[in-house]
């Protein structure tokens, strides 16, 4: 099964109280909704966010985004590889975000980050040292 069916699968599941389906082991992507002082939508990447499982990954984002809550958080920090053309994507969403949820970036590996640096997509997003921070914003 492919990592995006398996996210699209958690995200069609997940309930307001952060239930949902259970995890599966070989779960590379997923997304949770979290209740925590304010309501987010979290799409968390493991591996590599590249051009194959790029156009649905964009496709939940969007659909987070469209979810009533108060921020959608994008954790990568198990993301091995992010694509610059992926990271652009993201520059583009958050510049658009007016009257959306805020779009959040937990970010953890050295070559995630460079290519949040390498697109000038990186001043767009607060830094998050954390998931908690990020949710707690």
């Amino acid at each position: 099964m492919s990592a995006i069916s398996l996210l699209r699968d958690h995200a069609e599941g997940v309930h307001l109280n952060g239930s949902g389906p259970g995890r599966r082991r070989d779960n590379r992507l997923w997304a949770q909704r979290v209740d925590r002082r304010r309501e987010c939508v979290v799409v968390r990447v493991e591996g590599e966010l590249d051009a194959a499982v790029s156009a649905e990954f964009f496709e939940t984002v969007e659909r987070a985004l469209q979810s009533p809550c108060d921020a959608v958080v994008i954790d990568l920090r198990a993301a091995r590889f992010l694509s610059l053309r992926a990271a652009v994507r993201l520059g583009a969403l958050r510049r658009e975000g007016l009257g959306r949820p805020d779009l959040r970036i937990v970010v953890g590996g050295p070559g995630v980050e460079r290519a949040l640096e390498v697109t000038g997509v990186r001043s767009l997003f607060p830094r998050y040292q954390s998931m908690r921070t990020a949710l707690d914003a």
